[in-house]
């Protein structure tokens, strides 16, 4: 029975994660992963070479990420949901091996306060905090850097049967593989410098070991710098002015997965790295008495790395950033999973007079980190709710992106459902072009634009502007709004297009989002409850000169688009 309540415990966090992914999830591609477009159409014209996985992506060398992406692309046409079920997998694995490393610890795995630690691991490794990189197939590079240095570290200290040489080339080739999918993965090598240290041997073989582990770093470095040209560029005598600057990012960084608040952030950020400090010295000084710490401190230490790194590259958007940037957590709870198990080993290790105490304080923290998570992941599910609505009228806006007029709205407007796409808009039009001709997605085409129906699907109350008319003048501000629904249907329509004149295209586009209960009283359906939708235009959207605006919902099931009634 307490093997099933134990397995239970273990699995809540994953069904949990699993849960939102499959709820908040939206098989669309964005930002980053539009400029993997030209890779796909090279690979499917036969043409592709080995320099188009080795070019830079930003300022990473994502070799291998760019592999996995592109097999898993081909093989399922370039659905997403492959990519973060991937993630969900590798932030498993990553958990199973931990466990491992962590059974190294105790000489029996029935000791509740082990299984708090694990438990609460894999709490920390499922967090929805992370929610950016669990909704984002791209961020996959993540996760599976993350494996490739746990892998590392399990080949360096695990208890088999394999010869120090053998495991030190496993351990390297984990670490070579990190390096080529994020920059942060070079940092692996350093990371593990501890646990290579520790291997069995004599004084000589110890060193000799170091030598052609720092040399097999260096040749990594030469590598990755062939041909490195970024496209961003850091100046660190620039940061190194504002010491404030870059302390405040990296100390909120490192708090991030607890508290998203400026100031708070930094302040826990300051405590979690203080914590790590401690018992850094308190193992470090005496670590062939404490082996068992090995893998922890080299975990934490590649999170403060990363963390280090990362600062560099983005102190410069001020600390705000770090917190708001939930991808950055992925890293940041590798500090916060070593504190944990170090902090295991620390209660562990005291006299038995004071045993009690120390366990009774560990509970509490770790019962005070679970609600701290808990709350965290009411925020993340919170905002993934209100982003869903955006990203599925994005998903909608793809499919209709023959009918999208290249406007200024569509370009610079913080409503524009391309930009959700990338701000690049001209980026998802052109691998719009090249997935359309490899086939992997139905764009719609051959629309009818139907203007008069019997049933209501909605109504274009008349806009305003500035001058109390519909000719446009300069420095008018134009407000479109009404309501829409797709009648007796379950899916209801996210965006509103809308069009001038009697164009067969869009210049514009509005989510379905706002409460309506009248609406829906009207139309007696809680399907209704936010069917109204407004959207402010500016000249530079319109013509000078009188115009009529029409406002349009697509009915995907008969491939129409249905004008609303009235304007």
């Amino acid at each position: 029975m307490k093997k099933l309540i134990l397995f239970t415990l273990y699995l809540i966090p994953v069904l949990l994660l699993i849960g939102f992914v499959s709820n908040f999830s939206v098989n669309v591609p964005v930002d980053d992963e539009w400029r993997l477009a030209s890779l796909f159409e090279k690979i499917a014209a036969g043409n592709v070479t080995f320099n188009d996985f080795w070019a830079l992506h930003s300022n990473h060398r994502i070799l291998f990420p760019k592999i996995i992406i592109a097999v898993l692309a081909f093989a399922s046409r370039w659905n997403i949901n492959y990519q973060l079920c991937l993630s969900i997998g590798l932030a498993a694995i990553t958990f199973i091996a931990m466990y491992k490393l962590s059974s190294m610890q105790v000489k029996t795995v029935a000791d509740d306060l082990w299984h708090l630690a694990n438990i609460l691991t894999c709490i920390l490794l499922c967090s929805l905090v992370q929610h950016e990189n669990w909704l984002w197939g791209f961020q996959l590079a993540w996760f599976f850097v993350n494996l490739c240095f746990v892998a590392a570290v399990y080949a360096l200290v695990s208890n088999h049967k394999l010869l120090p040489n053998i495991r030190i080339s496993l351990a390297a080739v984990f670490c070579f593989v990190a390096s080529f999918s994020l920059a942060q993965g070079l940092l692996s090598w350093l990371a593990a410098i501890p646990a290579v240290a520790a291997l069995e041997g004599n004084a000589a073989q110890k060193r000799k070991r170091l030598i052609v582990w720092i040399l097999l770093f260096a040749t990594t470095c030469a590598v990755y710098s062939i041909d490195y040209h970024p496209s961003r560029k850091t100046s660190i005598i620039s940061l190194l002015n504002k010491p404030l600057l870059v302390i405040d990012y990296f100390l909120s960084l490192l708090g991030s997965p607890i508290v998203r608040s400026p100031g708070i952030s930094a302040l826990v950020g300051l405590l979690i790295f203080a914590t790590f400090l401690f018992w850094g010295f308190h193992f470090g000084r005496k670590i062939t008495e404490h082996r068992e710490a090995l893998p922890w401190l080299s975990i934490g230490l590649f999170s403060v790395l990363s963390a280090l790194f990362i600062t560099a590259g983005r102190a410069e958007f001020g600390a705000i950033q770090a917190i708001e940037s939930s991808r950055y957590t992925t890293n940041s709870i590798l500090l916060l999973i070593a504190l944990v198990q170090l902090g295991q080993l620390f209660v562990r290790g005291k006299i038995a007079t004071i045993n009690r105490t120390y366990k009774f304080v560990y509970r509490v923290l770790a019962g005070l980190l679970i609600g701290i998570i808990f709350v965290n992941s009411q925020q993340a599910i919170a905002q993934s709710r209100s982003a869903l609505l955006y990203k599925q009228g994005a998903q909608d806006c793809l499919q209709l992106i023959n009918y999208l007029e290249p406007s200024d709205y569509f370009k610079n407007s913080p409503e524009s459902c391309l930009r959700v796409l990338s701000k690049k808009t001209w980026l998802v039009r052109e691998g719009a072009a090249i997935i359309d001709k490899i086939g992997w997605i139905k764009f719609a085409k051959n629309i009818e634009f139907i203007s008069n129906t019997e049933k209501v699907y909605g109504y274009l109350h008349k806009p305003q502007t500035s001058n109390k008319s519909l000719t446009v003048k300069q420095n008018d501000a134009v407000k479109a709004a009404g309501w829409a629904v797709l009648p007796e249907k379950l899916q209801q329509p996210n965006i509103v297009l809308l069009s001038l004149g009697d164009k067969k295209s869009f210049f514009a586009n509005a989510y379905v989002n706002l409460d309506s209960p009248d609406i829906a009283k009207s139309l007696k359906s809680e399907l209704y409850n936010n069917a109204r939708w407004a959207v402010d235009l500016s000249d530079n959207n319109l013509p000078i000169a009188q115009t009529e605006i029409k406002a349009w919902v697509y009915n995907p099931v008969d491939n129409q688009f249905v004008q609303l009634r009235g304007g």
